[in-house]
């Protein structure tokens, strides 16, 4: 018996241990729950059967803004608060829980607050069954969804904005993952690309290959490259491209795009704009210029027309008048008049033709190392001798005055040009002053003159007189071709254009300073040599009889005039001469005797062999013969030169006898040694 109320009390004391033990657990349980609750914001409601009202914990109420601690609130109390376009489907939520048995459900609906604040609810309840399968009780959970859902009205309405914006664009908004360089995924683009590429937005995410299959093929690598590039420098990209759209009409596309590291991921977001309309304004409008330029063009060639028949029909009167004097005239010395004057007019057309090309920066040149100063000090003779007594000429020439490479004949022809624009400007009345100096050209210099220079050393010529200026309306179109304040016959518009020309084929350019009332500067821009680099100007020489004696020169010439003369002075300098009138008549003839000293060959005529193809056939088996080119045209000599060797020589006709003779000379003279 005493073991035995032993043994059952200890059984006693064991249940009693663990009944407090699950019952301290159960209270843990409970504390942690309700502290879970709290801390998370979730509200509690339950409803027994049969009860009037409903258990809401102090967080429901405070949701409510009811307020106060946990309590039983009737249906009527809290219907009061729920929002009236929400109260009927809360209304059919828990008549199906209670009425249908529906175990579990939840619902959102919004409460008004007596302060007159809305507050967004969100509930989900759960439904206990007696053992009969009855509605026993439910429970609810509640959370407040305000601040989500405002957060999620605000960013909706981002979004509407920015589909607003981008459905006013003239352009598409297109957003690419380009994490993989050659598997870029199209992660969005706006509705407005139906009207650019023809593809709705949804065509376009099935097979975002519609884009490229549409750009421009000559394109669509050179694109590609460009945003590999932009990507990889994290660089903002543009490149206009031409796409064929979905209709088959032609646009052109405007890509503006730049890419950011989004979460380990390379996002581009970028914009396409419609640049059709752009593109179509500005062939139109480039159409337009080259029509307007034509017809400049075409006035400007009728004044030079006009300008140049002018001036030649009153040279070639000249050269005709004295020509049909000489044959009548006996006496020697009015012969010898005449012929200078012929030959004096004969060489102002070729200066006229000159000048023109010099203008059309066709004129080939013949730079050699020049002492500016010297050439100063020799044009000064000539200077005053055109220039009426009552203009004073002074010259302040700088001492050490470095060399510059440049073609004598146009120097002298441009400063002639200033002299008497100056003449003309001073009324023939005043002071002219040429000065000559060293400069160095600095990036500050360049950017401030009227015309760039590249940064370095530069001598200047400059002619200033202290005549009437230039309207500041009218300074800004002095170099424009035909432009001239003289009047009419007075002036062909050309002096200026030639010298700019000539300045800038020279490697420099013309900077003018003017003051109405005070006068006008021109200063030309020469690049300097440098010292090591420079060698003495070589006068040309004429050839004497006895250098000349016994050479043979072979001469192709298709102008029967041209060819005359030139034997005729050949023959007279003592050169044995044999004539042809076509390329491949020169080769045969020098085949059959190759035995010439020289080739003196026209550039252009007619026949298979052109000058440049006859001397490149004889040199083939004549590697050292020298041969001389004569051209008419400037452009001839140009579109030859590529063709040509650097040591020939080409002459410009009209020639002077001394420098075809000088030429002829120079040419042969490595035969001599």
């Amino acid at each position: 018996m005493g073991f035995c109320s032993i043994l059952v009390t200890w059984l006693i004391l064991r249940h009693a241990c663990r009944l407090a033990k699950d019952t301290n657990s159960s209270r843990e349980l409970a504390r942690n729950l309700e502290l879970a609750k709290q801390t998370s914001g979730i509200g509690m409601y339950v409803y027994e059967a049969g009860d009037t009202g409903a258990y809401f914990d102090a967080e429901f109420l405070a949701m409510l803004g009811i307020g106060g601690e946990g309590r039983i609130v009737q249906r009527a109390e809290w219907e009061a608060v729920c929002h009236p376009d929400d109260l009927g489907k809360m209304q059919q939520d828990m008549g199906q829980a209670i009425e249908r048995g529906k175990l579990r459900g939840k619902s959102e609906f919004r409460v008004v607050r007596a302060d007159g604040t809305t507050r967004f609810i969100r509930t989900r309840w759960g439904v206990e069954l007696d053992a009969y399968g009855g509605f026993q009780r439910i429970t609810g959970m509640n959370i407040d969804l305000t601040d989500s859902h405002e957060a999620e009205q605000l960013t909706l309405s981002s979004v509407e904005r920015v589909a607003a914006v981008a459905q006013q664009l003239p352009g598409a908004i297109v957003e690419f993952d380009a994490t993989l360089r050659d598997a870029p995924k199209l992660l969005y683009i706006s509705p407005k690309c139906k009207e650019i590429w023809g593809y709705s937005d949804k065509e376009l995410y099935a097979d975002p290959e519609l884009l490229f299959h549409m750009h421009d093929p000559e394109d669509v690598g050179n694109f590609l490259r460009s945003v590999h590039k932009s990507n990889e420098a994290g660089d903002a990209l543009y490149h206009r491209y031409r796409i064929t759209a979905r209709n088959g009409q032609t646009r052109w596309l405007d890509y503006h795009g730049k890419p950011k590291r989004e979460f380990g991921r390379l996002i581009v977001k970028s914009i396409v704009l419609d640049a059709t309309r752009e593109v179509a304004l500005q062939q139109r409008m480039e159409d337009e210029r080259e029509i307007s330029r034509r017809a400049q063009k075409n006035e400007s060639i009728g004044q030079l027309t006009g300008g140049v028949a002018h001036d030649f029909n009153n040279l070639l009167a000249v050269i005709l008048g004295n020509l049909e004097l000489l044959r009548e005239e006996q006496d020697h010395a009015a012969q010898k008049d005449l012929i200078d004057a012929a030959s004096t007019a004969a060489l102002r057309g070729a200066d006229l033709t000159k000048n023109m090309l010099a203008f059309a920066r066709q004129a080939p040149l013949t730079p050699v190392v020049l002492d500016l100063n010297k050439v100063v000090g020799d044009a000064k003779n000539w200077i005053t001798r055109i220039l009426p007594e009552s203009v004073v000429v002074d010259t302040n020439l700088v001492k050490g005055l470095w060399p510059i490479k440049a073609d004598r004949a146009s120097l002298e022809s441009a400063l002639l040009n200033l002299t008497l624009n100056a003449r003309d400007a001073m009324e023939g009345h005043g002071t002219m002053t040429i000065e000559t100096a060293n400069l160095l050209v600095d990036e500050i210099q360049c950017a401030s003159g009227q015309e760039k220079l590249t940064a370095g050393l530069y001598v200047t010529l400059s002619v200033r007189d202290n005549g009437t200026g230039i309207a500041p309306d009218v300074v800004g179109t002095i170099f424009e071709p035909f432009f001239t304040t003289k009047s009419p016959g007075l002036g062909s518009g050309l002096g200026l254009s030639m010298t700019l020309g000539f300045m800038r084929q020279s490697g420099g350019t013309v900077h003018v300073e003017t003051e109405v009332g005070k006068g006008t500067t021109f200063k030309l821009f020469f690049p300097a040599v440098a010292p090591q680099h420079t060698q003495p100007e070589k006068l040309l020489s004429r050839a004497s009889s006895g250098a000349s004696h016994g050479r043979r020169i072979l001469v192709a010439e298709d102008e029967d005039a041209v060819r005359a003369t030139l034997v005729t002075t050949l023959v007279r300098a003592g050169y044995q001469v044999t004539e042809v009138a076509t390329g491949d008549a020169a080769l045969a003839t020098f085949e059959a005797d190759p035995t010439f000293d020289l080739l003196l060959s026209d550039i252009v005529m007619p026949g298979r062999l052109q000058g440049p193809d006859l001397a490149a056939a004889l040199r083939k088996r004549w590697p050292n013969l020298p041969v001389l080119f004569l051209s008419g045209y400037a452009g001839d000599a140009i579109a030859a030169g590529k063709e040509l060797g650097t040591d020939d020589t080409r002459l410009m006709k009209p020639v002077r006898r001394s420098e075809l003779l000088a030429a002829v000379s120079r040419a042969m003279a490595p035969a001599k040694e």
